[in-house]
């Protein structure tokens, strides 16, 4: 697993949008592509890029943020970069 930075997230539009909507509480990815207009297929990528770099996790209810995620959420949050 890779840990990576907030400039991940915020170098693509898709990955931000995905992140901030598992942050938010949304927990499925086709509800997410749905709201944000997003092609399902690329918003299936963008969840699976954030999985392997550690950021979410995939439960048995859907998508929820790592704990790596909730600390990057909270830094992007608390620096208004999202």
């Amino acid at each position: 697993m890779i840990k990576m930075n907030e400039g991940f997230i915020l170098s693509n539009k898709i990955r931000l949008a995905i992140f901030t909507e598992i942050a938010s509480g949304e927990k499925r990815i086709d509800r997410i592509a749905k709201k944000n207009h997003i092609i399902e297929k690329a918003a299936m990528q963008a969840a699976e890029e954030l999985k392997q770099h550690g950021l979410i996790e995939e439960k048995e209810e859907g998508y929820e943020l790592t704990e790596e995620g909730r600390k990057i959420y909270a830094k992007m949050k608390g620096s208004q970069e999202i």
